[in-house]
C-alpha cells in the first residue's frame, strides 16, 4: 500500500472540558471510525441508539466532568445516527474496572486474560503504594522527602502510562486491521499527556497509516505562548520519565516542587465555558503555569507549607502573587 493510500489516523490531544469540544467534533465529522479513551461500558450503547438518556448515563456512572460527557455523549450519538464506528477502548482501565469488581465480589462478564490482570494489578498496586507514600510523607515537615515521594509516585505512574498506552496501540491495531478495506480517516481520542501513545502508535501503524497529531486548542494556545500545548510541571515530569530521559535531579527536583504548588492554584470543579469566557480551564491552568514558573525551589518550599490547608484556589493563588510582588 503506498502512502498516498493509506489510512489517515489523527491524535487529538485533549482534556476532558467542554471548551474543547467544537474542535474535536470539527475532526470527528470528518472520521468514519472514532477511538475513545475509556473503557467499555455496557450502557454506552443504549445511549448512542437513543434507549436511555445521557442524564440517566451520567447519573449511573462517576464522572469528575459530567457536563463534558453529557455534550460528548450527545454528539457522539449524532455520529452513530450518520453511520460512524465508535469504540470505547482503554485494556489498561477495563483490567481495572475488572479488579474492582472482583474485589467487590461481582464476577465480571466479559472474558479475562488472567496473565495480562495481574501486570495491570502488580502496576496500580505499585503507582497506589507510592501516591499512599506521598500523602504519608506530605504531613511531615521535611520538603525534600516529599519532594522526593512526588518524584518516586510519577516515576510509576509514568510506568502505568506506558503500559496503558502501549495496551491500548495492540488493542486500536486489531480493530483497524479488522476494518482497513476501504477505510480513510480515523480519529483517535488521547489524553494530552499520551505522547507515548502516539509515538507507538506511528511505529506500530506504519506500514498502512499515517499518524498525525494535534493538540485541540492549539488553534488558540499558539497565538498566546508560541506553542501548540503548554504542560504543567507534574506532567513535564511525569513525561520525563516516561520517555527515560536522562536523570537531572536539579529539574526533576523543581518540577516536584512547582507541581506541589501548582495543584494548589488551579480549579478541581468543572467551568462552563460562556461568551466573555470561553476557554475557562486554559485560562486558569495558563495563568497557574506561568506563576508557578516564576517559583525557584526555595520558593516553592515556603509556599508549600503556607498553600497546605488552604482549599479554596482562589486565595492560594493570592497568596502567591503577594509573595511574587514582596519577594
Amino acid at each position: 500500500m503506498n502512502s498516498s493510500q493509506k489510512i489517515e489516523i489523527i491524535v487529538g490531544f485533549s482534556t476532558h472540558r467542554i471548551e474543547v469540544l467544537p474542535f474535536a467534533k470539527d475532526f470527528m465529522e470528518s472520521a468514519e471510525v472514532i477511538f475513545l479513551e475509556e473503557p467499555p461500558n455496557e450502557n454506552f450503547r443504549l445511549v448512542l441508539e437513543g434507549k436511555i438518556s445521557e442524564e440517566d448515563y451520567v447519573l449511573n456512572e462517576e464522572f469528575w466532568f459530567p457536563e463534558f460527557e453529557k455534550q460528548t455523549l450527545k454528539l457522539l450519538k449524532n455520529f452513530h445516527q450518520q453511520g460512524k464506528k465508535i469504540f470505547q477502548i482503554e485494556p489498561y482501565l477495563e483490567g481495572v474496572k475488572i479488579l474492582q469488581q472482583r474485589a467487590e465480589g461481582i464476577v465480571p462478564y466479559q472474558p479475562t486474560d488472567e496473565v495480562l490482570l495481574e501486570r495491570i494489578a502488580e502496576t496500580e498496586k505499585n503507582a497506589i503504594g507510592k501516591l499512599l507514600r506521598f500523602y504519608e510523607v506530605s504531613l511531615t515537615g521535611d520538603f525534600e522527602k516529599i519532594v522526593e515521594s512526588v518524584k518516586d509516585f510519577s516515576k510509576a505512574d509514568a510506568e502505568r502510562f506506558r503500559l496503558r498506552d502501549q495496551l491500548r496501540v495492540e488493542a486500536i491495531l486489531k480493530v483497524l486491521v479488522s476494518l482497513k478495506q476501504g477505510l480513510k480517516k480515523v480519529y483517535v481520542e488521547a489524553g494530552t499527556i499520551h505522547l507515548y501513545f502516539k509515538k507507538l502508535l506511528q511505529l506500530k501503524t506504519s506500514d498502512f497509516c499515517k499518524v498525525y497529531q494535534f493538540f485541540l486548542l492549539q488553534k488558540v494556545l499558539k497565538p498566546l505562548v508560541g506553542k501548540p500545548y503548554v504542560f504543567p510541571p507534574g506532567e513535564l515530569l511525569t513525561l520525563r520519565y516516561i520517555f527515560n530521559r536522562k536523570e537531572n535531579p536539579k529539574t526533576e527536583n523543581l518540577l516536584a516542587a512547582r507541581s506541589l504548588v501548582y495543584i494548589k492554584i488551579i480549579p478541581k470543579e468543572e467551568l462552563l465555558p460562556h461568551e466573555e469566557n470561553p476557554f475557562p480551564h486554559l485560562k486558569e491552568e495558563l495563568h497557574a503555569i506561568k506563576l508557578v514558573e516564576l517559583l525557584d525551589f526555595e520558593d516553592c518550599k515556603r509556599l508549600y507549607f503556607k498553600l497546605f490547608w488552604i482549599k479554596d484556589y482562589k486565595e492560594a493563588r493570592k497568596l502567591i502573587e503577594d509573595y511574587l510582588k514582596f519577594r
